[in-house]
């Protein structure tokens, strides 16, 4: 039973594209009520609470992160790690402190932005080997040839398709700012990011996506990269470890700079020799050789 009483509306607040009464009993929270948490689609370690240890709800169904690196510090890597991670198979054998709650045969989106079909194909790749195997509903695509529009436009069709429709359940963008054609666009950056919003809670999945870091912070770049900051609920830094920009080999620091839920502690990964694969290492600034 609704606490408020039913209010007359007048004219002034209800019209055909608004209707007051309905919006304010959705957005009315009952604080007597129980309100349940997300539920985690990806935790990255573990954090004690009342002398019991609960996996770090690090990537939440219903919400959406991203990852902020600079240009050739490994990104792309360690997106194809989250997603492999996520799928399951052998991919702990590579990120042992990853781990997915996925319980069923879920789709699994892997959307590339960026790279020609040769080079997202092996990204692609990179996915199946680290599982042990092609996941039968990973779905990868390269939309490189697609403007801005019809980028939105594809993957809106895509989760309206009745075949994948509620089934979603990871969706990777690797390139978000394609999604627009100019990241300082106020409006259009806000834009995306609403549409990221409503993809996520519509589908109940969750959306990594992948943005560029300015050259003189943390910070993602431009005004798309403030607006998906601040409404994300993760966000991952990738740093490398070597400060020289010309050396593309050395580790790569992973750290959460923010978080709703507990963060997890910094960690490393770097490319297996034998496999070209990122691979968990153990590693410091004080063990650096170069």
């Amino acid at each position: 039973m609704s606490l408020i009483p039913e209010i007359k509306l007048t004219d002034s607040v209800e019209n055909e594209d608004f209707n007051y009464e309905r919006v304010f009993n959705k957005c009315f929270i009952n604080l007597d009520e129980e309100v349940k948490p997300p539920p985690t689609a990806l935790g990255i370690g573990y954090s004690d609470y009342k002398g019991n240890s609960y996996l770090n709800n690090t990537f939440s169904y219903g919400e959406f992160s991203c990852i902020v690196a600079a240009s050739k510090s490994k990104k792309t890597f360690f997106k194809s790690a989250l997603i492999a991670s996520y799928i399951g198979g052998n991919s702990n054998n590579h990120f042992p402190s990853i781990e997915t709650t996925r319980d069923q045969d879920y789709y699994v989106v892997d959307i590339d932005t960026e790279q020609g079909e040769y080079y997202a194909q092996r990204a692609f790749r990179r996915v199946a080997d680290m599982i042990g195997g092609n996941y039968k509903n990973y779905m990868p695509f390269g939309v490189e040839g697609l403007d801005a529009e019809d980028i939105v436009r594809f993957i809106d069709g895509l989760l309206k398709d009745p075949r994948f429709k509620g089934k979603i359940k990871w969706m990777s963008i690797d390139g978000i700012a394609d999604l627009l054609d100019n990241a300082n666009d106020i409006e259009k950056s806000n834009a995306v990011a609403s549409k990221l919003k409503k993809w996520r809670k519509d589908n109940a999945m969750h959306i990594n996506v992948v943005i560029h870091k300015n050259s003189t912070s943390n910070k993602a770049t431009g005004h798309l990269g403030s607006a998906i900051q601040k409404k994300s609920e993760t966000v991952i830094l990738l740093e490398d470890t070597d400060e020289n920009v010309d050396v593309r080999n050395s580790p790569i620091k992973v750290s959460q700079i923010y978080s709703r839920g507990a963060p997890f502690d910094a960690f490393y990964f770097d490319l297996d020799e034998s496999t070209a694969l990122p691979k968990e290492i153990d590693f410091s600034e004080t063990q650096k050789e170069w």
